[in-house]
């Protein structure tokens, strides 16, 4: 029932579900946690950044390695996957399912208050805000479980800020049929507005920030109302930025909704690491969990090589999740 709900919540685009032709694919996953992996591959496209293709080569033949290892995340969300190389590590790393976000093109929610239509007068055409949005959500969810619905939303026009509007960002849901369970499993990935990077001032990246926290709030909501168990992941755009890190916390992780398992934390404006104890402060990759669900063991992190180097500006986060009796 409740597969059948979120895909009939869902909206039809030219990317649906698909079942991943990969060469040599994983192993069926047998009963046992569930190892889920959110990572930010840094696929924005030329010339905003180059030797992304290489870099998404490498990613997916890591995984493919920790998979041969027994180690590999059953389930991964990606952010920033804009291209076609950042799309295809699914299939190259051996994963039998994929979903993508929002396409370029998905309608959003409409502006419907005096504040919403201000918001959008004060658009500066020399930050991208005026324009349609050019490249899609960047988001995807490979799995080695069969994926049973999908449900896609983008931001609102009103709810973005500077150059993230030329992307359409937003939340994708999948829900997974986890072997020798009735209830399925609901991961959600997202990508929240950047706030320096955007290029607009604090105030102007904090105000969409805040109805895309409230649409996420929303949307994980809907989601749970029957119960079932949820993992989120995403990149969550936090960092240095004590506005954000309570907004945040108070709207969503607080456990009070869910309850944060694993973070990537901004130590500097190139430095990365994995927060020894899960935290929003200065959090940028956040996995959390609401329901019928639990984490297992510790954080691992991924890609970052054995020189100090990393596959990507961000540090993925890794953990394992137990769905309960």
């Amino acid at each position: 029932m409740l597969a059948a709900a979120v895909l009939t919540m869902g909206v039809a685009e030219p990317r649906p579900v698909m079942a991943i032709e990969a060469t040599a694919p994983h192993a069926v996953p047998a009963s046992g946690p569930i190892r889920i992996l959110s990572y930010n591959v840094e696929g924005l496209p030329w010339p905003l950044t180059h030797g992304r293709a290489q870099a998404a080569a490498s990613i997916a033949a890591d995984l493919r390695a920790l998979h041969a290892r027994g180690e590999g995340p059953q389930v991964v969300a990606v952010q920033e996957a804009f291209g076609d190389a950042q799309k295809d590590i699914g299939r190259a790393a051996g994963y039998r399912y994929a979903a993508f976000g929002p396409s370029a093109d998905l309608a959003a929610a409409p502006a419907t208050t005096a504040a919403e239509r201000a918001y959008l007068d004060a658009a500066s055409f020399w930050h991208g805000e005026t324009e349609a949005p050019r490249e899609d959500s960047g988001l995807a969810i490979f799995s080695d479980y069969p994926i049973l619905a999908v449900r896609r939303i983008a931001f609102a026009r009103f709810a973005c800020a500077g150059y993230d509007c030329l992307a359409n960002k937003g939340m994708l849901a999948v829900a997974l049929r986890i072997p020798g369970r009735a209830t399925p499993l609901i991961v959600l990935d997202t990508h929240l507005n950047a706030r320096s990077a955007s290029g607009v001032a604090d105030a102007r990246s904090f105000a969409a920030y805040q109805r895309q926290v409230d649409a996420l709030h929303g949307f994980v909501g809907a989601l749970t109302a029957t119960k079932a168990p949820l993992v989120l992941a995403g990149d969550f755009n936090v960092g240095n930025d004590p506005a954000r890190q309570h907004y945040l916390a108070d709207a969503l992780i607080d456990g009070r909704d869910m309850t944060i398992a694993a973070s990537e934390s901004a130590c500097g404006p190139e430095c990365r690491t994995i927060a020894s104890t899960p935290t929003v402060a200065r959090a940028k990759t956040i996995l959390a969990f609401r329901g019928a669900v639990s984490a297992e063991g510790s954080t691992i992190g991924f890609g970052t090589l054995a020189d100090g180097s990393r596959l990507s500006d961000h540090v993925g986060v890794m953990r394992s999740f137990a769905l309960d009796a």
